[in-house]
């Protein structure tokens, strides 16, 4: 494997598929393990490595009706050739094939030798990996928390990659005029508070929102866009809030916050979105769906504040 490969792979991991349901439990994986490189650590004990995961997979993962299972992506990231688990190979095994619990307990795992080399010779490539999995998996808006979340060294990671030809190219993938169209389309004016603030006639305190993520194949089209201020754009990337196929305001009941917080977003609850200009299309149902929905894509919360039902 070189290094182009193990990007590759990394931009494929053969995550869990059921239906469009995301999966992000083996991209997390890998960024606590770049993570633990940064503090020397090349191996992570399988209790260490779940207590990473599981508050990882509560705030980035589709909400599941038990609890999540950190434990699945620890064994299973075997299978894309850059990972392993010491002494696999002598594991007790379940019925299905997956190690005895007790057993895997007992393991550390970590980056195959062959991709450890690959990093230690190459300062860049843990920067490009690390790049890859929030571009390819995660939304824009969700990647300093997530980067905090894991304890990633940003600067210590990135600095050295900024402007090499690869990252470039994955940053410039995005359309430039998605922004642009827009904040036009709803003249810059927040779609769900009706925000808008200008200084000397340039316009600002809005963002462009993809509904569906531009990491899982959503359109830089108005279609599937949104004006939002800044802090309603990450709550909507991480699934507090969301939208009826009927273009209403749908809150979690899972949000929580300071008193001033929670009452300025509960109290959306159920109010139209605002539209567009005329001649400008509205988001999409299918897009709306996809958020919202955990089959599809999973990104919204639920379930909502009382007053609506799937």
């Amino acid at each position: 494997m070189n290094r182009e490969q193990l990007l590759e792979t990394v931009a494929g991991l053969n995550t869990f598929r059921s239906g469009e349901r995301r999966a992000p439990h083996k991209p997390l994986l890998v960024l606590s393990a770049l993570a633990e490189l940064q503090q020397g650590r090349d191996r992570l004990p399988f209790n260490d490595a779940r207590s990473m995961l599981l508050p990882l997979l509560n705030a980035w993962a589709p909400p599941v009706a038990t609890r999540h299972q950190p434990e699945l992506p620890y064994w299973h990231l075997r299978g894309d050739g850059i990972w392993e688990v010491e002494g696999d190979e002598y594991l007790p095994r379940q019925a299905g094939g997956f190690p005895k619990m007790g057993a895997l307990a007992e393991t550390q795992a970590g980056f195959t030798p062959e991709v450890l080399g690959l990093l230690k010779h190459d300062p860049t490539l843990a920067g490009e990996i690390a790049d890859t999995v929030l571009n390819r998996y995660f939304p824009e808006s969700a990647r300093e928390e997530i980067i905090a979340a894991v304890g990633l060294d940003e600067a210590a990671l990135f600095n050295a990659v900024a402007d090499t030809e690869p990252m470039a190219a994955r940053r410039q993938a995005r359309n430039p005029r998605f922004r642009q169209d827009v904040l036009r389309a709803y003249e810059h004016r927040c779609a769900a508070t009706g925000f808008r603030a200008a200084l000397a006639g340039t316009y600002f305190g809005c963002e462009a929102a993809h509904v569906q993520w531009h990491a899982y194949e959503g359109p830089d089209m108005v279609s599937n866009g949104l004006c939002l201020e800044p802090t309603l754009h990450k709550l909507f990337d991480a699934g507090a809030w969301s939208l009826t196929d009927n273009h209403e305001i749908l809150v979690s009941r899972e949000f929580t916050g300071s008193d001033t917080a929670v009452a300025r977003l509960r109290d959306l609850h159920g109010k139209p979105l605002r539209q567009p200009i005329p001649g400008e299309p509205k988001v999409s149902v299918d897009y709306i769906r996809w958020h919202r929905e955990p089959e599809l894509g999973g990104v919204f919360r639920g379930p909502s504040l009382a007053g609506w039902h799937r």
